[in-house]
């Protein structure tokens, strides 16, 4: 764990962060990823955040689902920078401009210093969408890719 995480974050919160992306993955068939940064390295800075959050989306193996139901939430909170990355398996039942008003909501909450309400939000909100669109199938595991938060 980055001690910088614990500006924004308890233990207690980044564990409930866990459990709820966790709820997700049992109740969906939807994979959601979280990565966090405090800022960019000097290296990151050759690219953009959009280009960043989406070497993560690589990195983090994102897209290596069987129904390609992989989200990113992408945060750069020196640069106020949120990203909301879903592969095409997402894209096809939701549209974008549903990630975007979740995205408008999370940078609300951000902006009053509530990280945590903001993130689990989103995160609850997300669940919400995915359970419908993309209910889990019984008798098959789901747990396709690493669901540990991602602390750059």
């Amino acid at each position: 764990m980055k001690n910088w995480a614990y500006k924004y974050f308890s233990e207690d919160e980044l564990k409930d962060i866990q459990a709820k992306l966790d709820a997700v993955e049992k109740n969906s068939t939807g994979e959601v990823i979280l990565s966090l940064r405090e800022k960019r390295t000097l290296l990151e800075r050759l690219y953009s955040p959009h280009e960043l959050a989406f070497r993560d989306f690589d990195k983090l193996g994102v897209a290596n689902t069987k129904e390609r139901t992989g989200i990113l939430i992408f945060i750069i909170f020196g640069e106020k920078y949120y990203d909301i990355i879903a592969d095409e398996g997402i894209y096809a039942k939701i549209p974008n401009s549903a990630w975007n008003m979740l995205e408008v909501r999370l940078k609300g909450e951000f902006r009053k210093g509530s990280y945590f309400t903001g993130l689990m939000h989103l995160i609850k909100s997300m669940a919400k969408i995915l359970e419908k669109e993309f209910p889990p199938k019984t008798g098959e595991s789901d747990d396709e890719i690493s669901k540990e938060i991602e602390i750059s």
